[in-house]
């Protein structure tokens, strides 16, 4: 399935959206932009950046969803995906119904200095699809909001390509890699 509202959505307001319509949500994001974008609108406990991580942040995010009955996102870049388009077999199988994927769409590789990536070429929610894991491509902030919504109200894993602007955020999240694996562990285990 295909939103298309001929624009692209705003990364830093989705992702305001995710957290205000799940806000207990374990949010697992991708190195570099996923993750200043995500740190710029809350740093918050459950936030688990994956720096320097590329091609296992949506593996990280099965393996969270698998662990614990909350709901888990993964705010996948396109660049990681197709790097690791092979956890979409794995998710197909699995398939654990608290975990959303959300892939950040902007055709560049963000972090590195905005080279052009394949994702124009690459149909991520057909590839997911036949893999058994239902996704939708939008563009536009109310067509990825209503996708979300969708998504964590699904009783399966669901995928949401979500089309974006290039964005080069200011925050950073001023963590350590020790220091975010605990502070995410701690958060999960003094529910």
């Amino acid at each position: 399935m295909s939103t298309d509202s001929g624009e692209r959505a705003d990364q830093f307001t989705c992702t305001r959206a995710v957290l205000e319509t799940t806000p207990d949500v374990v949010a697992v994001s991708n190195l570099g932009v996923a993750s200043y974008v995500l740190a710029g609108v809350e740093d918050r406990d459950r936030n688990f950046y994956q720096w320097g991580s590329m091609g296992v942040t949506t593996p990280t995010g099965l393996g969270l969803a698998l662990a614990v009955d909350d709901p888990v996102v993964v705010f996948e870049g396109d660049g990681s995906l197709l790097m690791s388009l092979g956890v979409l077999s794995t998710l197909g199988a699995v398939d654990p119904p608290n975990l959303t994927v959300v892939v950040w769409d902007n055709a560049i590789y963000g972090t590195t200095g905005g080279q052009p990536n394949y994702s124009s070429t690459t149909d991520f929610a057909g590839v997911a699809e036949s893999c058994g894991v239902s996704a939708t491509t939008v563009n536009g902030d109310e067509a990825f909001e209503t996708a979300y919504q969708e998504a964590v109200e699904s009783d399966h894993t669901e995928l949401i390509v979500c089309e974006v602007k290039p964005v080069d955020p200011d925050s950073r999240p001023p963590f350590d890699f020790a220091h975010i694996k605990r502070r995410v562990r701690n958060a999960l285990v003094e529910e």
